[in-house]
């Protein structure tokens, strides 16, 4: 890595590692602390490769016992929020972020693979009953549809299709790698 690399992870670990929730979190530059906020967010360092195999183990350990629903992973824990990002939703970039960050560490692979087995599920279950791909996800009531936010939930959205179609191909290459 380059030294302007190597200042970026120092940073990264410096200023949006909460010791308190063990998870990578925003920065509050006015506080100058990291906020008190846990978001899927959080994985993106893992997906860098910025975080320390401590902070991995924590933020795995987290991403599966706060985040993971049977549809997937919810985009926030906060439960009282009425914005389209947060709980009970989850998004295809997010759950590819984390799907991906959590598959570059061997000991984590089987929850990478249960987070894209489970997303994959409600994308189909809900495709098969709509005919549509849809912009997010209601994670924890796989039943119902998700809702929330400032406008209705948009139908037939790219970023699902693309991340469907990686995991896919993810999952395609698997099985081949078994016969």
């Amino acid at each position: 890595k380059t030294d302007e690399a190597k200042r970026r992870c120092q940073a990264i670990r410096k200023y949006m590692w909460s010791d308190k929730r063990q998870f990578f979190t925003d920065y509050d530059f006015i506080q100058k602390k990291p906020t008190d906020r846990v978001t899927l967010a959080g994985l993106f360092p893992l997906w860098l490769d910025v975080s320390t195999e401590d902070q991995v183990k924590h933020v795995a350990e987290q991403t599966e016992s706060l985040f993971l629903y049977d549809g997937g992973l919810v985009t926030t824990i906060a439960k009282q929020s009425s914005q389209q990002w947060d709980y009970p939703n989850g998004w295809a970039p997010l759950q590819f972020i984390a799907y991906r960050s959590l598959l570059r560490y061997p000991q984590y692979e089987k929850l990478a693979q249960t987070i894209r087995q489970r997303w994959m599920n409600l994308n189909e279950r809900v495709f098969a009953e709509t005919g549509k791909m849809m912009e997010k996800y209601d994670v924890v009531n796989i039943d119902k549809l998700a809702s929330g936010g400032e406008y209705q939930v948009q139908e037939g959205f790219g970023w699902t299709n693309g991340v469907y179609l990686e995991m896919l191909h993810d999952y395609r290459s698997e099985i081949h790698s078994l016969t």
